[in-house]
């Protein structure tokens, strides 16, 4: 099965899974981004940086561990469609961003989760390497989703 965000492009990643779960359970857990650590690979810590508690605008900063190196990542809510879908916009170190768009559809009684990523890792992209960094992206993404399916199904 293939979603509407799944179209391949440059520095562009596209993923779904699909989760024996409610819709609400997991928008839940997407929403919450206290959580992240719970499912997203890597991160080690997730805070609030802003006073929207939920929905576009809301800001948060992310302690991240990554091939063994700290990351300190920025994020900001830049869309919110509650039980739909939603759009982050990440600033990274030396000059990177990353775009995140999840969209929930549902598919009988699961749910199917995609995820288009597009990024630009600035130095960091240069000096991993093009292949390096669309591995890891792969990798990461890849666990992630499977996170968040297990966390979602229990």
């Amino acid at each position: 099965m293939r979603c509407a965000l799944c179209e391949e492009k440059m520095n562009t990643l596209t993923k779904s899974i699909l989760i024996n779960a409610s819709n609400e359970k997991i928008w839940a857990i997407l929403a919450d981004v206290r959580r992240t650590p719970e499912w997203i690979m890597g991160v080690q810590g997730s805070e609030r940086t802003g006073g929207i508690l939920e929905g576009k605008g809301l800001r948060w900063r992310e302690q991240s561990v990554l091939e063994r190196q700290n990351i300190e990542m920025e994020h900001e809510m830049v869309e919110f469609n509650p039980g739909k879908g939603l759009k982050t916009r990440t600033t990274l170190p030396m000059n990177g961003w990353m775009d995140r768009t999840l969209e929930l559809k549902p598919a009988g009684s699961a749910v199917e989760v995609c995820i288009l990523v597009v990024w630009d890792l600035g130095m960091a992209g240069m000096l991993l390497g093009e292949k390096k960094v669309t591995a890891l992206m792969n990798e990461l993404f890849d666990v992630t989703l499977l996170n968040l399916k297990e966390l979602a199904e229990k």
